[in-house]
Parts: structure tokens; C-alpha cells; sequence
């Protein structure tokens, strides 16, 4: 499995595990995108972090979700 280089989806990255999956992703010279519900928390992580994109989302929300997958396959289409 290719572990670096790859562009990567981490929800809840603003913080716990999350962010630390994130952090360890990004680190590995990955393009890792975060989503959390709240939008400081979320300026916040992706300040700590490099090569990092931050979205606001709620993954319980369907909506949400739907605006989300739109969001990446527009911005992030490989």
C-alpha cells in the first residue's frame, strides 16, 4: 500500500484522534483534508499542520455530507 503522496480524507481531523491521524498523514507527505463540525477548532488544527486542507462539515448531517462529497470531487478531483 502507497503511504505517501496520496491526497486523504480524515473527518473529526480538529481534534483527538483525528488530528492525530491527520497530523501522522501529513507528515508522510500526504495532501490531508480535515472536516469537523466546528470552524475554529478546525483554522485552529490546520494552523498546526502542513499540506493541510480544513472543511467545515457534519458527517451525521445528510446534507452535509451530499455538499461535502460535491465539495472534494470539484476541488480535490484525483
Amino acid at each position: 500500500m502507497k503511504t505517501t503522496g496520496n491526497t486523504v480524507l480524515v473527518t473529526g481531523g480538529s481534534a483527538g484522534i483525528g488530528f492525530e491521524i491527520a497530523k501522522v498523514l501529513s507528515e508522510a507527505g500526504n495532501k490531508v483534508i480535515i472536516t469537523g463540525r466546528n470552524e475554529e477548532r478546525l483554522r485552529e488544527a490546520a494552523s498546526k499542520l502542513e499540506n493541510v486542507t480544513a472543511i467545515v462539515s457534519d458527517v451525521a448531517d445528510k446534507a452535509a455530507v451530499n455538499e461535502l462529497v460535491a465539495t472534494l470531487t470539484k476541488d480535490f478531483p484525483h
